[in-house]
């Protein structure tokens, strides 16, 4: 049996596990993401309780191929430090491989997350057995990563697949990158909640705000609370909220732009649906999803091209840095 560790670094959390070569992750850790001058700190902290994690499992380092590393931001696999990210502010220039592989004398892999999570779909997710499939991220944000001809395509300046900042509505809505029109502007886990959000203040200036009779997000409104996400949208449409159904249905639409873009231009064999998002949508999102996919592509394009949801829902981003490992031991 082949073994590997995985690294999956996000904004508020580290997680590291390690698993075997089919994806049954054996023993986790999970530590809290320190930045700004605390950044330092945490690496070594990741360091010492990666060797914790190795030494717990029983299993001899000699049986670990390597350590797989997914973390935001756009990186570039052959360098080996920490790139710029606006999710880990005073992470960028860290030696991250030099220390991770010096603490464990390992080889490391670094990738961006999103990219690391299509790797995962390709050996252990809906993905498997594709040479050429392209994954979507939908959550706080939208991501993506590319596999052709079975390698992941990172593209010039390893910044293929920034799925979310495709451009579909030409000078439309800011989106937080900066730019106008991106994908994640309108089809986004924030971009769910901001338009229920916006309509609850539109309602309420005008003095149409009416008391809802299921979930009380509406009424949630009406009392000034308008702190509430994605999640919270889902349940109330999944309770007949019908603000709340519509942000999801208009959300598909849009999200349904990105794939038929990408049939038309790269025709996969699969394009792999996954995030947070998906957890809490009402079933109406993925047929929206799959009515405005069909009716933006090219007919031969999106009869070609299968669209599935990922089962790895919520162990992508652990997965996906397993299969950095694993990629790199078969290549």
């Amino acid at each position: 049996m082949k073994y590997a560790i995985g690294i999956d670094i996000g904004g508020t959390k580290i997680s590291l596990v390690l698993g075997t070569e089919k994806g049954k992750i054996l023993a986790r850790r999970e530590i809290p993401t320190r930045t700004g001058a605390g950044a330092g700190g945490c690496v070594k902290d990741l360091a010492s309780n990666l060797r914790a994690l190795i030494l717990r499992s029983c299993i001899s380092p000699k049986k670990i191929l390597g350590i797989g590393v997914g973390c935001p931001g756009a990186v570039d696999s052959s360098k080996s430090t920490i790139p710029r990210s606006p999710n880990l502010p005073g992470w960028a220039g860290l030696p991250l491989k030099r220390i991770l592989g010096k603490a464990t004398g390992l080889p490391v892999f670094i990738a961006n997350d999103a990219n690391a999570a299509a790797l995962g779909e390709n050996l252990f997710g809906s993905g498997r057995k594709a040479k050429n499939l392209i994954y979507i991220t939908v959550s706080t944000g939208i991501g993506g990563g590319i596999i052709l001809n079975g390698q992941l395509y990172e593209g010039a300046g390893s910044v293929a697949g920034e799925i979310g900042h495709i451009s579909i509505v030409p000078e439309g809505k800011k989106c937080a990158c900066g730019k106008r029109g991106c994908l994640e502007a309108y089809a986004s886990g924030t971009a769910i909640a901001n338009f229920v959000r916006e309509k609850l203040i539109q309602q309420r200036r005008s003095g149409k705000i009416k008391k809802p009779s299921y979930f009380p997000l509406c009424q949630r409104g009406t009392k000034g609370d308008l702190r509430f996400g994605a999640k919270e949208v889902g349940l109330a449409a999944r309770a007949g909220d019908k603000l709340a159904a519509q942000s999801y249905e208009q959300a598909g639409y849009y999200l349904g732009i990105g794939p038929a873009n990408l049939m038309d231009i790269l025709n996969p064999e699969r394009i792999v649906i996954g995030g947070g998002v998906l957890k809490s949508a009402p079933r109406a999102h993925w047929q929206s999803m799959i009515r405005s996919a069909k009716a933006h592509a090219w007919p031969e394009a999106f009869r070609t091209t299968r669209v599935v949801r990922s089962p790895l829902l919520g162990h992508s981003g652990d997965l996906g840095a397993l299969a950095l490992v694993f990629k790199h031991s078969k290549s």
